[in-house]
């Protein structure tokens, strides 16, 4: 199995099934038929090329294309080679779909972006994307500020309703937000976490068993510099 992608701003994918700022091709030689894969494709996009974002911007034309030749040889995937198979097609998409938020336009850091224990999944996805496309909470990370206040205010903007009283905020690794309350938090401490090249923010809502992760990038000069300088 070999992938590539191409995308490094107006990147905020929302593939639905099969329709260009971002091009991905995924080749396999698994004997695998084009019903099948397709479905496989559908569900795996959902957890990687729909959970990243550089800018917030999503193209017309974003595309993933899977093309499999089955020259392997092997026949009919077995359920246990099928379950690899999927697993190994997950971990491929999602690999490259983090690429790009490495590889953004300007972007200095990675950001891994998970909230947990919601009541449902589309909660936490909704509240992890808008967290991702906060300019404010993505010029934080660049001028390595822990500012949970720019993190709580996303996640208060995502139409979930949430228990305030209940949630914690934890900024690469520094626990900032506890309970609906600010940490008395060692600001030397979460600056240096903040300088490394990749940052998690976890967010927990404590009302559920549900949670979603989503991945970009910070803002940086450099990304206003390409995208001032652009003329079309």
């Amino acid at each position: 199995m070999w992938g590539c992608v191409k995308g490094a701003g107006m990147i905020h994918p929302n593939l639905q099934g099969f329709h260009a700022t971002m091009l991905s091709f995924i080749l396999t030689d698994a004997d695998i038929g084009g019903k099948s894969l397709q479905k496989i494709l559908e569900k795996s996009v959902e957890k990687s090329f729909n959970c990243v974002s550089v800018d917030g911007d999503t193209s017309t034309n974003d595309t993933v294309i899977v093309l499999a030749n089955g020259q392997s040889e092997t026949g009919n995937l077995s359920k246990n080679d099928m379950t690899n198979f999927i697993k190994a097609f997950d971990d491929l998409t999602l690999e490259l779909a983090k690429s790009m938020a490495r590889d953004g336009e300007g972007a200095t850091k990675f950001v891994e972006i998970e909230v947990k224990n919601t009541k449902t999944k589309n909660d936490a996805k909704l509240i992890a994307s808008t967290v991702a496309t906060s300019p404010l909470f993505k010029t934080a990370v660049f001028g390595a500020d822990a500012n949970w206040g720019r993190v709580l205010a996303a996640v208060g903007r995502a139409g979930v309703n949430f228990d305030l009283g209940k949630v914690d905020i934890y900024i690469g690794g520094v626990h900032t937000f506890k309970n609906g309350f600010a940490l008395n938090f060692s600001e030397q401490t979460a600056k240096k976490a903040l300088l490394k090249k990749e940052i998690q923010v976890v967010i927990d809502l404590k009302a559920g068993k549900e949670s979603s992760k989503y991945y970009t990038c910070d803002f940086s000069y450099d990304y206003v510099k390409i995208n001032g300088d652009y003329r079309s």
